[in-house]
Order: structure tokens, then C-alpha cells, then sequence
């Protein structure tokens, strides 16, 4: 079990999983769970953090430099790490923060007991990149003799696929889609991933070297979501879904500009920051162009069992995630 003299680092803490997983965890009075260590990309993200969570000790770093890592770590008892979807070095940053890690593990007078990787649902579809790459370092994980680790592993997240609040308000509601209309995808809500990820961390032993796959909801389309949004804001919400070239520019656009709208903010909102001196534009682009031509064809299925069990509570479906938006 944790305490408050234990130290916590989290990695994208400017991203949409840590916005939501960090309230459950801070107190202002610094009497929570952990002390918590924020490993921000930007000094803009410092600043903010800095403001937003005076008591946490807030650090600018770079994942994909392997000292850095090592200082991070140094002095942690746990670790909850998010990596930046779709960054052309997210592997090998991966890597490093694995092998600081177990190096921490043997550091004389060392405490840290956990590492928790929140990684993707479908680690084993190769055919998307950003998939693939994560399951390099889930592979690290297990081949680390010294480390006690979980996975993670969410499906899209259904806060910023469908942005119920801005629907609301337009008088003829549209959306964009990254995938057809009619075609099935599980979600979770961020709200549960976030209460399922301060349970791990809080409980700790009861859960070294689980995997778990997470989704709050059965494959439902885009279509049945839109309707939902519909009925209750009175409104016929109307689904669209781009040529292959403006969805690949659009994604770009946000992770290296954060201007584009609607979904594609989703997973990848983590990766705006960390986008920003990516010198390998084109590998980015090659992950973006798989992931659009993957979702035309394919959804990611997945059942909310795990994460029912986890929780104790029915995960948030679709009706109720609406509503809870529009709260």
C-alpha cells in the first residue's frame, strides 16, 4: 500500500489520461497518497503544472534522453507512465524510462516498488505503429528481473472523440470522425481510467504483473454514439467522416500545432507536447497515415469485464457519459 512520503513520477502529466488521474491523487495540503513528481516536456507545461499543483515537485525533462530518465526516477517508490502516441522516438523514451527503472531497483538505499505502464489495447496489432511500438516496451518490461510492474491498456478514449458540450451549443450539430460512421469501436471514459489507474497505484502489491484491457463500453459506432448525443440534446447530430488526406493532415495539424478540432484531440493529446522538436516529421506521417487506413477498415473490440471488476461499479456507458457532459 502507498504513503504520502513515497515519491510518484508521472509522464505526460500535461495529457488527457494524467489531467484526469491527477485530481485523485494530489492534495493541496500535501497529505495524499504520494508526493508527486510531474515530468513536464515544455516549460509552458511547467508553468501551468507549477500553478495548478503547488505541492508537487513539477520537472522539465526529456524522455528520450537517458540521464534524464535516470534522474527522474531517482528516489521514486512508483511510476505511472503515459508515452506520447505518435512521436517518432516514443520507443526508445519507452526504453529508458524501463531500463531507469530497474537501474533505480539497484541503487544501494533504493525504494521503488512499482512500475505502472499505461500502454494501448491491441499492443499485438502490428499493423498500427504506435500499437507495435508500445509492445516493444511491455516486452522490456517483463524481461526486467528486478521490477514489479502493471499494464494498462485503455481503448480510445471517449472524452474528445465526441465533444458533447461544443455539439450542444451549434444550432446543426457536426462532428468529424477519424473512422466511418457505421463502423464499431469500445471506448472508455476517461473519468473510469482514471479511477481504475489510482486504485492500481494506491493498492499496489494486489496488482504486480497484471495486464489489464480496459474499455468502459462494448464495441458501439459512431453512429449509435451521435444519436445518443442527439436524443438528448434535442438535436439530429450529423457524422462525417473526411477524405483520407484532410484526416491525415488534420492529426498532423494537432499533434504539431494543437489548432485542429473535435477527435483529434483524443489519445494524442499526449503527444502535442512531446511533439514539438520531433525531427523525424516523416516517421510521425507514416504512423498517421496506418492509423487512418487501420480505422476505415477495422475497429478496436474490446469487453468491459476487466474493468467492471476493477472498479467494483458498472463502467460509464454511453448514456450516462452524455450526460455527464452535458452536466
Amino acid at each position: 500500500m502507498s504513503s504520502n512520503h513515497e515519491v510518484l513520477l508521472l509522464t505526460c502529466p500535461s495529457g488527457k489520461q494524467c489531467s484526469h488521474l491527477l485530481p485523485l491523487l494530489y492534495n493541496e495540503e500535501g497529505k495524499g497518497d504520494f508526493k508527486l513528481r510531474l515530468a513536464a516536456h515544455s516549460q509552458a507545461s511547467v508553468k501551468r503544472l507549477t500553478l495548478q499543483y503547488p505541492e508537487a515537485e513539477v520537472v522539465q525533462s526529456d524522455l528520450s534522453d537517458q540521464r534524464a530518465c535516470l534522474d527522474l526516477l531517482r528516489g521514486a517508490t512508483a511510476a505511472f507512465v503515459v508515452l506520447p502516441s505518435l512521436h517518432s522516438r516514443e520507443k526508445e523514451m519507452g526504453l529508458n524510462l524501463v531500463d531507469a527503472a530497474v537501474a533505480e531497483t539497484q541503487r544501494p538505499g533504493s525504494v521503488f516498488r512499482h512500475f505502472v505502464l499505461s500502454s494501448v489495447l491491441g499492443t499485438q496489432i502490428r499493423g498500427l505503429m504506435q500499437h507495435d511500438i508500445k509492445s516493444y516496451v511491455e516486452e522490456r518490461l517483463y524481461l526486467s528481473p528486478t521490477l514489479n510492474w502493471t499494464i494498462l491498456k485503455p481503448t480510445n478514449f471517449m472524452d474528445t472523440f465526441y465533444p458533447v458540450a461544443k455539439l450542444a451549443g451549434q444550432e446543426k450539430p457536426v462532428v468529424e470522425k477519424l473512422l466511418p460512421a457505421g463502423l464499431a469501436n469500445s471506448l472508455i471514459a476517461l473519468r473510469d481510467l482514471a479511477e481504475a489507474s489510482a486504485k492500481v497505484l494506491k493498492e499496489r502489491e494486489a496488482h504486480y504483473f497484471a495486464e489489464y484491457p480496459l474499455c468502459s463500453t462494448m464495441p458501439v459506432s459512431a453512429a449509435k454514439v451521435g444519436e445518443e448525443i442527439g436524443r438528448q440534446i434535442g438535436k439530429r447530430v450529423e457524422i462525417r467522416t473526411p477524405d483520407f488526406e484532410t484526416r491525415v493532415e488534420r492529426l498532423l495539424s494537432y499533434i504539431y500545432g494543437g489548432g485542429a478540432e473535435q477527435e483529434y484531440g483524443d489519445r494524442y493529446s499526449d503527444a502535442g507536447l512531446a511533439a514539438e522538436g520531433d525531427l523525424r516529421g516523416d516517421v510521425v506521417r507514416d504512423e498517421a497515415e496506418k492509423l487512418i487506413l487501420f480505422y476505415d477498415r477495422r475497429g478496436i473490440r474490446g469487453s468491459p469485464n476487466v474493468l467492471r471488476w476493477l472498479l467494483g461499479r458498472e463502467p460509464t456507458g454511453v448514456e450516462e457519459w452524455v450526460r455527464q457532459q452535458l452536466e
